[in-house]
């Protein structure tokens, strides 16, 4: 050896137990991933003193809108099933954090799967509400704790951060957002995926209002079955007013070319605390050409927001995937549903106790919504149920656990996989293929 690598060795052997540390750590230590688990609106309409919505417009320094409170049917309200349903499904992730509670999660796994082997990993867990409005003591701001959008203190005026940013700040891989909603005459119950497309869906839209595209393409294709939440419209003209709302803010006039003034969204990846935002006083440019313009003329696509809508990931997100549509939010929401509708007839099974069909996986509800836009994470938003449905709300309830380990058990298998033992006499089973977490690379890391 020569003495340049003798001049070296003191260095090398006071460094070798930290490396002998580090590459053991990296090659036995279980991979992490973070799950944020989001039981829907958890506030309060009604109450004189909360006639706050989620959005705050810094512009106008005024609530668009009152707080959506979650649908109701006699004492059965959507804010206390998906709750107790979101704690149980936190519960059983919890048990991938220890050995002990590994063991009991495998034998979840194997009531699933053709093996009896399983990659061991740890599924970081987090609820963004514990409570409910009924639950809590008199404040002044009621819905502070619900709020999905950044909004001031009532006394100090200090801007506090809405559920987007606390779910931004933890950085997860996955949320999972559980609603119910309420059947119509004839409708049978079951679940349904929500999906919000990407900004290749929007800019189609927007050129279709345009006149620069024909609306055939648009009419034919997945994205066609929007939302109708304005009565009386088409299809195609809720799109296009959602399209404007996504652009601009404002709603669209019927005639999908002109703006309405007197109906504000607000600007929201202002209203969240992510690196997203625009700089301080963007303000000022509210109507002039750029990302504030209110015309679609005016409209440019500039800033770290339209940067990040335009990009690759966004794409991967929102668009396209294994479902044909609505990319890995999409996959991540209906693999979900797949995994409730084959577990619990499997798991009941077990307990020789006969269970009525579930109702069916519904088509999903398209719109521009919150979540699946405005976390940087796979986003699986499931209408878990019918809040007028004894059976959806039986299997809620009354069978809480077993659609909770489902969820768990579909949850592990997005990020590892999992073989499904095929069950023909089931109308669904699961794909157990997971997500190509990979290609996201640092996507969920950068965010604030």
């Amino acid at each position: 050896m020569s003495p340049s690598y003798l001049n070296f060795l003191p260095f090398l052997l006071r460094f070798f137990p930290v490396c002998i540390y580090i590459f053991t750590f990296s090659l036995f230590s279980e991979p992490n991933f973070r799950i944020v688990i989001d039981p829907g609106h958890g506030g309060v309409a009604k109450d004189p003193k909360a006639q706050h919505g989620d959005k705050y417009d810094s512009v106008t320094q005024t609530y668009l809108e009152t707080y959506k409170q979650g649908t109701e049917n006699g004492s059965i309200t959507e804010r206390k099933v998906v709750l107790d349903l979101a704690k149980e499904v936190h519960k059983v992730l919890k048990l991938t954090e220890t050995d002990v509670g590994w063991k009991e999660f495998e034998s979840y796994l194997k009531l699933f799967s053709k093996k009896n082997e399983f990659t061991r990993v740890k599924l970081i867990s987090h609820l963004t509400r514990e409570s409910s409005f009924d639950d809590d003591a008199p404040s002044d701001d009621p819905n502070a704790p619900y709020r999905l959008y950044d909004f001031p203190d009532p006394k100090s005026g200090i801007r506090k951060k809405g559920r987007l940013s606390k779910i931004n700040e933890l950085k997860p891989h996955l949320v999972l957002s559980l609603h119910l909603n309420p059947a119509s005459k004839g409708q049978k119950g079951g679940m349904a995926a929500v999906l919000t497309p990407g900004y290749k869906t929007f800019s189609n839209l927007k050129k279709i209002s345009d006149k620069q595209k024909s609306p055939n393409g648009f009419l034919k294709g997945p994205w066609s079955d929007w939302l109708i939440f304005h009565s009386g419209w088409s299809k195609l003209e809720n799109a296009t007013a959602d399209t404007w709302i996504y652009l601009h803010g404002y709603w669209s006039k019927k005639n999908g070319k002109e703006t309405d003034l007197s109906k504000f969204e607000g600007y929201r990846q202002n209203m969240i605390s992510w690196k997203y935002a625009d700089d301080p006083n963007w303000e000022k440019n509210i109507g002039k050409k750029g990302p504030y313009a209110k015309t679609h003329e005016e409209f440019l696509e500039s800033g770290r927001f339209w940067e990040r809508e335009m990009g690759k990931k966004e794409e991967w997100r929102r668009e396209g995937g294994k479902e044909g549509f609505g990319g890995d939010n999409h996959y991540v929401t209906r693999e979900l549903m797949r995994f409730v509708q084959y577990g619990l007839p499997i798991q009941l099974k077990e307990k020789d106790s006969p269970y009525p069909e579930l109702g069916p996986i519904q088509k999903p509800y398209i719109s521009t919504y919150s979540l699946p836009t405005y976390t940087n994470a796979l986003c699986a938003f499931i209408e878990i149920g019918y809040v007028n449905r004894s059976r959806d709300i039986k299997y809620l309830t009354q069978n809480k656990k077993e659609t909770a380990i489902s969820l768990a058990v579909g949850i592990y298998s997005l990020f590892v996989g999992l073989d499904v033992k095929k069950n023909p006499n089931l109308p669904y089973n699961p794909k157990g293929k997971k997500v190509n977490w990979e290609r996201y690379e640092t996507y969920f890391e950068d965010v604030l």
